[in-house]
């Protein structure tokens, strides 16, 4: 039986760092909205506590303002801290920003930003430093383009477009001066030009064909959401995401409906926001020369 905790029990939580937001600061280079994440403060609000796997800790952790939920925290390892926050707008069930911890350690991996529902953009931070190193763009379920911070120093220095989850353009600024040197044009995912600035003025002036036989396997589209799709495979309309939002019992009483933490963000409601998977996206496929 999932158990509903009183009082003493969700305040014994909160100390025990679930509801702490000091401990999942922000990466370093996010481009979010550092006063969202005040929803997940109990100050004002009601809290409530969940334990699914009946250890007598709780898993989840549900903050409501109004009868509205505002933030959901979830703990997916079942090892005392949160590794999964969802965000929800005025209406309490449509997810607007989740913060993903996934290799556990205590900071934040992955941040995902909806709008109407829908996920609009990502962050990433692909080698755990927690510092953000991809910043994504989407549209439906498509990425159409995304920044990259190759050399890891604080800042973007490749710019990628897409189009149909598929490569059009690749910039890269390989001396640091915060404008591109190079670009490679692509055409139905393949290599088919490289193009060099060699007076550092800012435009192309070399221009280097390449060969279909050099071009190597074109590379597969890509939905936003890390989902494979074939060259042929139109993008589905992204559904809005949405949460929960039912009204929070009164403490003690018995939930009849509460999700597991490795479920999807909605239940019933709707579609969800994304799935969890098991490790970070990597964003768009490797590519050759990068």
């Amino acid at each position: 039986m999932r158990l509903i905790l009183g009082w003493t029990a969700v305040l014994a939580f909160v100390l025990a760092g679930c509801g702490d937001d000091d401990d999942r600061t922000l990466p370093r280079g996010s481009r979010g909205d550092e006063s969202v994440r005040e929803q997940c403060n109990e100050s004002g609000r009601q809290v409530r506590a969940v334990d699914v796997n009946n250890d007598r800790r709780p898993d989840i952790r549900h903050v409501y303002e109004g009868g509205r939920e505002r933030c959901a925290e979830l703990d997916m390892n079942y090892d005392g801290d949160v590794d999964l926050v969802r965000f929800f707008g005025p209406d309490g069930r449509t997810v607007i920003r989740e913060e993903h911890d996934f290799d556990f350690d205590g900071k934040l991996d992955q941040i995902s930003y909806y709008e109407g529902g829908r996920l609009v953009r990502k962050e990433l931070d692909t080698n755990f430093d927690n510092v953000i190193d991809t910043w994504m763009w989407c549209q439906g379920t498509m990425i159409v383009r995304s920044e990259r911070d190759r050399h890891h120093n604080g800042r973007a220095d490749t710019w990628e477009v897409f189009r149909n989850g598929q490569l059009v353009q690749v910039q890269y600024d390989d001396n640091n001066d915060r404008r591109p040197e190079k670009w490679e044009m692509f055409r139905a995912g393949r290599l088919v030009e490289v193009q060099t600035d060699t007076n550092n003025d800012g435009r192309p002036d070399r221009r280097e064909p390449i060969p279909e036989e050099s071009a190597g396997p074109p590379d597969e589209p890509v939905s936003c959401d890390g989902t494979p799709l074939r060259p042929e495979e139109p993008a589905a309309p992204a559904r809005p995401a949405q949460g929960e939002g039912a009204a929070p019992p009164e403490a003690g009483e018995t939930s009849g409906g509460e999700q597991h933490p490795m479920t999807s963000p909605a239940d019933s409601h709707g579609a969800p926001a994304e799935p969890f998977p098991g490790a970070p996206d990597a964003g768009p496929p490797a590519r050759r020369n990068r």
